[in-house]
């Protein structure tokens, strides 16, 4: 009965039915080998971006390069702060128990925080970037070629410092056009790209052949309450 209705049923319709009708399947149609198209050019892109990868993982061995690091954070809270005239610590409530270890990265909201030194079951110490035995490979925004960050105390009212050395002569800073500085893939403990802080002005070096500057950095660094570890995956 569902066979006989539906026959009789087109034989009912309308000319300008049946060509609607028609029109329809050939959209249809039509969308299908868009679809056919579009997989067959990803397919394209994906080998592509294989046999990139590949060359790309090829140079790195015959160049000795390590490939970027990846990292996985852990949220841990501060449980202690020892902030001296030579020495800049925090200690927080995680340890070896989560996988924290020494030599990891710590950031938090304003960017780069210091490094994990000392380490216990249940807690770390992290050195601040402000001590001035902390020292790392950092680029400015927008330039590559690397300089030298280290640490420069905390100043009487509670504003955090550092120091760049190895600046090229050609940078050039001001309060108008501050330049800031990124952290390095260089650096090992940090992915490129985590701000370090602001250059407001620069001054030649001894040698004349690089400068060095101050460095400006977030004022919440001594006050932050919780961080996050970079737990590199090997």
């Amino acid at each position: 009965m569902q066979d006989i209705s539906h026959y009789w049923g087109h034989l009912t319709d309308s000319k300008r039915t049946l060509i609607e009708k028609g029109k329809q399947m050939q959209r249809r149609n039509h969308g299908r080998l868009l679809q056919l198209n579009e997989l067959e050019t990803l397919e394209a892109k994906g080998k592509r971006l294989r046999l990139l990868q590949s060359e790309i993982s090829a140079l790195e061995k015959e160049l000795k390069i390590d490939a970027e690091r990846t990292f996985v954070p852990v949220v841990a809270r501060v449980s202690l702060r020892s902030l001296s005239a030579w020495w800049q610590e925090i200690f927080l409530r995680k340890g070896l128990a989560e996988g924290l270890g020494l030599g990891m990265g710590v950031i938090f909201k304003g960017g780069m925080l210091g490094r994990i030194t000392t380490e216990n079951q249940r807690s770390s110490g992290v050195e601040l970037i402000t001590n001035p035995s902390f020292r790392i490979v950092a680029h400015f925004s927008g330039d590559d070629r690397p300089v030298t960050f280290q640490g420069n105390g905390i100043l009487p009212g509670g504003d955090p410092l550092g120091i760049v050395f190895d600046v090229p002569q050609d940078m050039i800073a001001s309060r108008e056009n501050p330049l800031q500085l990124m952290s390095s893939s260089l650096g090992k403990s940090f992915p490129r790209g985590i701000p370090i802080g602001w250059v407001i002005e620069l001054e030649g070096d001894e040698d004349g052949l690089f400068k060095t500057g101050l460095v400006y950095l977030d004022n919440e660094l001594t006050k932050v309450q919780e961080v996050t570890v970079l737990l590199p995956i090997e």
